[in-house]
């Protein structure tokens, strides 16, 4: 049996919703039973249990072969996560397969302290003992969430990225599809880490796309980082998702996301990666 472990996030979600298109009933492992319900379907397949709690962890995962996890991001990363993966092991979980950041900001000095928490977590699972795959995709698509109150009121998206800096975004319901079918098939995706991503853009053009879909001009204000920085500050954002957030764009400027890495998608799920277009006609309603 295959469990879910942040299953009722964007990526989790997805990722449930493949699987079940594949022909498998996923134990999705959540906190709040009712909210699973509503986000997953009442047909989900739950059991209840807090990431930090082992022993809960322990006796939800019984029985279950494989672990797909994806958990948010915080201070704790490395510390929750290995946590699950021991309580996998205990549990006599074979196969493990672990959502982390992009290959160009996972590394031990990273600047942020979420893309160090990957890394240590990726370093504890090659040598956990467990079969691993590791998914490292590109920036979300649907990081554009956080700014669909600006398109919506003010038809302006601003974020601290060039305009024409070149960005490849994922849209997570390619994570989903991608770890889905990496989870049916241990034996051939076991030992690998697949970077991948969608096709190469610019945030001038993603806005294009936002105006087009949308019917009405939006338009794309590029932030100095210093300028983000303030703006999340004055919104009493916690220091280290303010961190976060500006080693991503300092990344990004850097070229840290402007790889184009496509194959994955197109070898595994069998179709391209879905474009910002695609993206922005099936959220349409958060954004008009």
């Amino acid at each position: 049996m295959i469990a879910v472990i942040g299953a009722t996030g964007n990526t989790g979600r997805a990722a449930v919703k493949e699987l079940k298109a594949l022909g498998e009933n996923p134990l999705c492992i959540v906190r709040n039973p009712d909210k699973a319900k509503e986000v997953l379907g009442a047909d989900a397949k739950t059991a209840v249990a807090e990431i930090t709690d082992r022993p809960a962890l322990e006796k939800a995962l019984k029985g279950c072969d494989s672990v797909f996890m994806v958990t948010g991001h915080g201070p704790q990363v490395a510390e929750q996560q290995i946590g699950i993966m021991e309580a996998a092991k205990a549990t006599g979980v074979g196969y493990f397969v672990k959502v982390s950041g992009g290959k160009a900001v996972v590394k031990a000095d990273a600047e942020s302290a979420v893309f160090r928490s990957h890394y240590a977590v990726e370093q504890h699972l090659m040598k956990s003992g467990l079969k691993w795959t590791i998914l490292r995709p590109g920036l979300f698509m649907q990081n554009t969430f956080t700014v669909a109150p600006m398109i919506k009121s003010d038809s302006k998206m601003v974020t601290p990225f060039p305009k024409d800096i070149p960005l490849c975004f994922i849209d997570v319901r390619d994570t989903g599809a991608l770890g889905a079918r990496v989870m049916r098939d241990p034996g051939k995706h076991a030992g690998k880490i697949y970077n991948f991503s969608g096709a190469k853009t610019t945030y001038e053009e993603f806005t294009k796309v936002f105006s087009q879909v949308l019917g009405r001009s939006i338009a794309y204000v590029a932030a100095t980082i210093e300028q983000a920085e303030a703006g999340m500050r004055s919104r009493n954002m916690p220091d280290w998702l303010v961190a976060h957030l500006v080693a991503v764009a300092r990344a990004a400027a850097s070229g840290a996301f402007s790889e184009e890495m496509t194959q994955p998608i197109q070898e595994i799920v069998g179709r391209a990666p879905l474009t910002t277009k695609q993206f922005v006609e099936a959220n349409k309603a958060m954004f008009a």
